[in-house]
């Protein structure tokens, strides 16, 4: 007799969650169960239907009432918010669960919960089940208060907090063969000549111009020094200075189209250089290459929206470097040096990351099973 097959229903926030919810949902539909998936806004669809998909249904829901009435046609078993604050500003969402008996889970950074640095600022789904952390244990119990790092998370709390490890999990093992020699073809790079990886993405936390200009400044420097380097900028241009996109080694083409190429192109390079999106610090380890996140930070002041602390249990880890936005050129250009010619501590931080990846999306999997079996 075939095992009863389960009902998942998805809705993601942003751009960022979507694609984490695409991963997970992917994954969850691979093991034969039913998934239904849902947008809060229509251009999100275009990071599903990419590569096409296993799922039932796609829908749109801008609002939690929407998303309820489609919810009581589905009959869900397990109901995953990709984000607990996505309908924040709704009182009547957050007053109880919006279809009894179904399990309810978050996939979220746990930024969102800490009490101490950042004020409650959002409402999140207090009714959820259990929340999802995107990235590994090691991690978030370095970003702990009572381990260094800057999180206070209360006991309420902490009990549904489950760090699962990365989604999407990259991996290196999915890329076509040859496609290092492909990409670096593409963008042509020459023999011994080093390939940079640069991304800012303006969404979020907003555009990080300035880390542009250090990352620009520094290779310049370096370039001066007769090292041969190419850099790829993947981002927004319409706001940067049109002089500092003058260089014969930098390529920008503004974005990459197809998600996968994303990855594919970032796997492929010898440094990753980026603000402190986390999901492009996740790419990076997942393809064990050598990261530096350029960060503001004021002593003592984590300014908002920066998430500086979010990064520094990464860094702890020694799995990515941290710059500044303060930080010289001279230094900035010599930690770009490094990575990219000492090769004790390219294995190093190579070395390190691969001892941390870890995939979330069967993990996440397997507890949502046993919730069920709880049931």
């Amino acid at each position: 007799m075939p095992r009863q097959r389960n009902k998942y229903l998805f809705i993601a926030m942003g751009p960022g969650e979507t694609s984490q919810a695409r991963a997970l949902a992917t994954y969850i539909a691979e093991q034969g169960e039913d998934v239904y998936f849902g947008v809060r806004q229509k251009a999100n669809l275009w990071f599903i239907e990419l590569n096409g998909t296993r799922f039932k249904r796609i829908f749109i829901a801008p609002t939690a009432d929407r998303f309820a009435k489609i919810a009581r046609r589905i009959k869900p078993d397990v109901i995953v918010f990709c984000n607990s604050k996505i309908w924040e500003p709704d009182e009547k969402f957050h007053q109880a669960p919006i279809f009894p008996g179904a399990i309810n889970v978050c996939l979220d950074s746990n930024w969102l919960f800490n009490k101490k640095l950042y004020p409650p600022k959002f409402k999140f789904i207090s009714w959820a089940d259990k929340y999802f952390i995107t990235f590994p244990k090691r991690v978030f119990e370095n970003g702990l208060k009572k381990n260094g790092g800057g999180f206070v998370i209360g006991r309420e709390m902490r009990d549904k907090i489950l760090p699962v490890g990365f989604i999407p999990s990259y991996s290196l093992s999915g890329a076509p063969r040859g496609n290092k020699a492909r990409v670096r073809r593409k963008y042509k790079i020459k023999p011994g000549e080093k390939f940079i990886f640069s991304y800012f993405s303006g969404h979020g936390a907003t555009h990080r111009v300035w880390a542009f200009y250090n990352l620009i400044k520094a290779v310049d420097k370096l370039i001066s020094e007769d090292k041969k380097i190419k850099v790829l900028y993947v981002g927004r241009t319409d706001d940067l200075d049109p002089e500092m996109l003058q260089r014969p080694w930098l390529i920008a083409p503004g974005s990459i189209e197809a998600g996968d190429e994303f990855f594919l192109t970032l796997a492929a390079s010898d440094l990753v250089f980026q603000h402190q999106g986390l999901a492009t610090l996740s790419q990076a380890i997942s393809a064990r290459v050598p990261v530096i996140a350029n960060i503001a930070y004021l002593k003592d002041k984590p300014l908002p929206r920066i998430h500086f602390w979010e990064v520094g249990p990464f860094e702890k880890a020694g799995v990515c470097k941290i710059l500044t936005k303060s930080t010289l050129t001279e230094k900035v250009a010599s930690e770009i040096k490094a990575l990219l010619y000492d090769k004790k501590q390219i294995n190093a931080i190579k070395t390190r990351q691969q001892k941390l990846y870890e995939s979330g999306e069967k993990e996440a999997y397997s507890i949502i099973k046993g919730l069920l079996e709880k049931k």
